[in-house]
C-alpha cells in the first residue's frame, strides 16, 4: 500500500511564527530587553523567578548607587514610562537600590505593555531547543527554543523563537576560598552575602563583633565604610579585612573617575586603613574555612606563609560567578577563564585590563554558536567585576534591532560612557589610567551596577541586574 501525503509540509521556518522572545529575569536589564523588543514590535515575555521586579535589587537596596539617575533610565524605558504620567527622578541625584525599584522599576513593570508580559514566581529550570539536544545541528537555527518552567509545585514548558538571559549573578557568588572551591566548614549564619545591610536590618551580626570583609572591590569597600561607622557607635566592634594581592587596584586612592561617588570609595577605605579603623590583612590567599565554636577561623598563606585569623562572621564580598546549570544543552561559546562570550572576554579580562571602562559591545560579542540566544546584564561579564547598567542597556538594544532584523542598526553602538581612573582588576600594581569617553550617540544612559556614597553618607556600591 501506498500512502499519500495530502496536507502541505510544514517548514521548519514557520515553526517560529509567532513565537515570542523569552527574558529570563526581571531586573533593570531584563525590563529594558523587553522595552527594546517592544519598542521594534516584537512579541516578549518575561520570566521573573521572584515574586515582584528588581528581587536582586532589593536584596542590597540600602545601598547607594554610585551612578546619578542621569546613568540609571534605560531610553526605551523612558518611552514606555512617559504616557504613564510618570515623574523622573531629579538626573544628578544618586538612588539607593530601594529607590531605583520605587521609582523606576515598580513603575516600568506596571506600564500596560510590560505589564501583560511579566510572568512572576517562575524559575526557569533548563533552556533547549524543541526536540533537539545540544549534539543535533540539522535545522537547528529554525527550532523554537524550549524552556522548562517551575512555578510552585507545577512544572510546564513554553517555547520562543529566541531567548536573553538576563538572570545576573546575585545569587551566586564566588566560594571565600583563593582556589575558587567552597569552604570545607558548615558555617551558617557566620558567613554573609555581600552587601548586608550593616546599619540597619543586619546590625546586631555586626555590633560588637570581630568582622573579617573578604574582597578587593567596591562591594567590600562599601561594607568596610559602613562597619567603620558601626564601631563608633559600638566601639567593640573590630573590623578586618582580607585581600589576596598586595595592592587594591580597583579601590585606588584618589582616582579620577567621571562617576565622582565611585572614585570616592578609594579614598575614603584607603584612609580607614590609614587610620586604624580597617586592618587589612594583605597578600592573604585564603585555603579554608571551618566553624571554631561560636566563630569561624580562616587559614591561608600571607605572602607565602601560614596565617590564620578567628573572626565571628565574615562578609564575602570576593565577587559573583554565572549560574550556567540551566544552559547545559544550550550551544554557548564562553570563554576559558572569564565565562563571558568569547568575543566579549578580552574586553573586560581583568586579568588583562587595569582600567574600569569596557568599550561599547553588542550583538557582536554577545553572539553564542547558539543562534538567537543571548547572554545580557552582568551575567555576560561572567567572573569580571565592575559592570555598568548602562552598558547592559545598549547590549539588549544591539540584540533588539538583530532580532527585528535591523542588522545594521544593531552594529552601530550608541554609548557614551563616563571617564574612569578607576582600575577593574587587582593585577600587579596600582597605577590607574584614564580612558576616555567613548564618542557615539547616547544612547543607553546607564546605570552603574556598582555604586558608592554621595559625600556625606555611608552609601555603597552595588551591582545590579
Amino acid at each position: 500500500m501506498t500512502l499519500t501525503l495530502t496536507v502541505p509540509p510544514r517548514t521548519d521556518a514557520d515553526r517560529l511564527t509567532g513565537l515570542p522572545v523569552a527574558v529570563i529575569g526581571a531586573g533593570p536589564v531584563g525590563l529594558a530587553a523587553a522595552a527594546h523588543l517592544l519598542d521594534q514590535g516584537l512579541d516578549v515575555v518575561v520570566y521573573e523567578a521572584g515574586p515582584s521586579v528588581g528581587t536582586a535589587v532589593r536584596a542590597w537596596g540600602h545601598t547607594r548607587l554610585f551612578s546619578p539617575w542621569q546613568y540609571v533610565i534605560d531610553p526605551a524605558a523612558r518611552r514606555l514610562l512617559g504616557p504613564a504620567g510618570w515623574t523622573e527622578p531629579r538626573p544628578s541625584s544618586l538612588p539607593t537600590g530601594h529607590d531605583l525599584v520605587a521609582q523606576y522599576l515598580e513603575p516600568l513593570a506596571a506600564t500596560p505593555p510590560l505589564a501583560s508580559v511579566i510572568r512572576y514566581g517562575t524559575w526557569i529550570d533548563a533552556v533547549s531547543r524543541q526536540g533537539m539536544d545540544r549534539t543535533r545541528s540539522t535545522g537547528r537555527a529554525d527550532t523554537p527554543f524550549l524552556l522548562r518552567l517551575r512555578s510552585g509545585d507545577t512544572t510546564n514548558t513554553v517555547t520562543a523563537r529566541a531567548v536573553i538571559d538576563a538572570s545576573g549573578t546575585y545569587t551566586t557568588p564566588n566560594p571565600l576560598t583563593a582556589a575558587g572551591l567552597e569552604p570545607t566548614g558548615m558555617l551558617g549564619t557566620r558567613i554573609t552575602s555581600a552587601l548586608p545591610d550593616v546599619l540597619g536590618a543586619d546590625r546586631a551580626r555586626f555590633a560588637e563583633k570581630r568582622v573579617l570583609v573578604v574582597g578587593a572591590g567596591h562591594s567590600a569597600a562599601n561594607t568596610l565604610i559602613k562597619l567603620a561607622s558601626l564601631a563608633k557607635i559600638a566601639p567593640s566592634t573590630d573590623v578586618l579585612w582580607a585581600v589576596r594581592n598586595a595592592g587594591t587596584a580597583r579601590l585606588g586612592a584618589d582616582a579620577a573617575d567621571g562617576l565622582a561617588a565611585r572614585g570616592q570609595l578609594g579614598s575614603t577605605v584607603h584612609g580607614l586603613v590609614e587610620s586604624g579603623q580597617v586592618q587589612q590583612i594583605a597578600s592573604y590567599e585564603i585555603d579554608d574555612v571551618r566553624a571554631d565554636g561560636d566563630q569561624v577561623t580562616v587559614t591561608g598563606r600571607r605572602a607565602g606563609e601560614p596565617f590564620a585569623v578567628t573572626v565571628d562572621v565574615i562578609v564575602n564580598a570576593t565577587g559573583f560567578r554565572p549560574d550556567l546549570d540551566m544552559l547545559r544543552e544550550i550551544r554557548l561559546g564562553l570563554d576559558d577563564i572569564v565565562e563571558a562570550p568569547r568575543a566579549l572576554a578580552p574586553l573586560i579580562d581583568p586579568n588583562l585590563h587595569s582600567c574600569g571602562s569596557v568599550p561599547p559591545h553588542g550583538v557582536a560579542e554577545l553572539a553564542h554558536p547558539e543562534p538567537n540566544f543571548f547572554i545580557a546584564g552582568i551575567k555576560s561579564y561572567g567572573r569580571a567585576p565592575t559592570f555598568l547598567l548602562l552598558t547592559g542597556y545598549e547590549q539588549v538594544r544591539s540584540i533588539a534591532a538583530e532580532l527585528a532584523g535591523d542588522h545594521t542598526g544593531a552594529r552601530q553602538l550608541e554609548l557614551v560612557l563616563p571617564e574612569t581612573g578607576v582600575c577593574s582588576s587587582d593585577i600587579g600594581g596600582s597605577s590607574c589610567c584614564t580612558t576616555p569617553a567613548v564618542t557615539g550617540t547616547p544612547a543607553a544612559d546607564e546605570a552603574a551596577c556598582c555604586t558608592l556614597p554621595e559625600p556625606a553618607t555611608d552609601s555603597t556600591s552595588c551591582c545590579t541586574n
